[in-house]
């Protein structure tokens, strides 16, 4: 058992305990320090790498749950350590049920004038199914973005978008270090652990959610999970504004006159907690998703001559001064290289990504899946699936999953 999870288990897990992080020959136009951060103590102690319980206790000290409850590593833990990690994910992500959505077109939408009705007072934009999805109950925290830096994250190619592995190396922070833009010696700084991270791309984010074995939320997922849409007839949706209701209420989001004209802890702001249970959906940060808008006309073309699109960012932040910008439904548009002081990230994971306990019969997995486990140094078979947005509508779930996890 043991020696099959090592198998399975990435590398980079082992490396924390008996090796600093490989380093990989990425072309880059500047010299970047390569001296590793000084990391925090984990909560679970150091433990020799044929130790399953203390393999499984360093990913979940990690926020790597998600990894854990996939069928090519749940059907091989003990019904102790997969209940372990799936307490993980309830306490750390919110369910987002299946069901359509009602999206309102943004200016930045490629294809904005095809969403906007010629008579005012028609639906504008588009009702999109979205299927069973959990997402962070907070956005990504410094002290978690932190742990995957010192894990060698920057340095391990396989869970970056291969258009900006030129590039990666140059995502340093202020002193040089591999990290967010304002950071120091590459970790954060004195008393602000439980803040979002902020500073990072639309790349560094994707990374990270892949690290996990997560990935960013879809537009469509992200008002889902705010506006928590009620059919009340057929073609007729009721959704919220805000998570809390349909009116600005600047007690409950940290926004422009409301707080304090800065980022907050991630946990803040408990009165505008949405109904399933996310904070900060609005406020606080921006937050990127994995979806595209429109070209960025004031941007060089990318590595592959390609005009660059802009990636989604939604929910306003602290310094954020407009009402109808922080709300469930305002989109707007940021190059994916961008890494600016009010933008972090939250993650999303698929219901039908994740396996029941071990020894239920999980159909998808029995069907669809091998018999034998295929050695993968790096994870790369479970984060295949993390690489893209899903389908919409066309994701086939995992019953037993859906049953033990709903």
């Amino acid at each position: 058992m043991i020696n099959m999870l090592r198998r399975i288990l990435p590398q980079r897990l082992r490396q924390a305990w008996h090796r600093p992080p490989q380093t990989v020959s990425v072309p880059v136009a500047a010299e970047r320090k390569t001296e590793p951060p000084k990391v925090e103590k984990s909560h679970e102690p150091d433990a020799p790498a044929d130790d399953l319980h203390a393999l499984v206790g360093k990913m979940l000290s990690d926020s790597r749950y998600a990894l854990l409850l996939r069928p090519q590593i749940a059907r091989n833990l003990t019904p102790e350590l997969y209940q372990r990690a799936r307490a993980a994910l309830e306490d750390e992500m919110g369910i987002v049920p299946a069901g359509d959505v009602h999206l309102e077109p943004s200016v930045f939408d490629m294809d904005y004038s095809l969403l906007v009705a010629d008579d005012p007072g028609a639906p504008q934009g588009l009702v999109i199914p979205v299927q069973s999805v959990f997402l962070d109950r907070y956005p990504v925290t410094n002290k978690q973005f932190h742990q995957f830096i010192a894990a060698g994250g920057y340095q391990e190619m396989g869970i970056w978008d291969q258009e900006i592995w030129p590039a990666v190396l140059d995502f340093v922070d202020t002193t040089g270090f591999s990290g967010p833009r304002n950071w120091e010696n590459g970790t954060f700084p004195p008393g602000e652990a439980h803040l979002p991270v902020v500073g990072i791309s639309w790349y560094e984010a994707s990374a990270y959610a892949r690290w996990v074995g997560k990935r960013l939320p879809t537009d469509a997922e992200w008002v889902k999970a705010g506006s928590w849409p009620v059919m009340l007839s057929p073609g007729t949706l009721l959704q919220r504004k805000f998570p809390w209701g349909d009116t600005m209420d600047r007690r409950k989001a940290n926004v422009w006159g409301s707080g304090p004209g800065r980022v907050m802890p991630v946990d803040e702001f408990s009165e505008g907690v949405s109904v399933g249970g996310l904070y900060q959906l609005i406020g606080n940060v921006w937050e990127w998703t994995v979806s595209n808008l429109d070209v960025d006309p004031t941007a060089e073309e990318d590595f592959h001559g390609q005009q660059v699109l802009l990636k989604s960012i939604r929910g306003g932040a602290f310094d954020t001064y407009f009402e109808n910008q922080a709300n469930c439904q305002f989109a707007s548009g940021e190059n994916p290289i961008a890494r600016k002081h009010n933008i972090g990230f939250r993650c999303a994971l698929s219901v039908c990504d994740i396996s029941g306990p071990p020894g239920e019969k999980n159909t998808d997995v029995a069907e669809h899946s091998p018999p034998e486990i295929v050695p993968t140094h790096d994870l790369d078979s479970v984060h295949e699936s993390t690489n893209a947005s899903p389908p919409l509508g066309e994701l086939e779930h995992d019953q037993a999953a859906e049953e033990a996890l709903v």
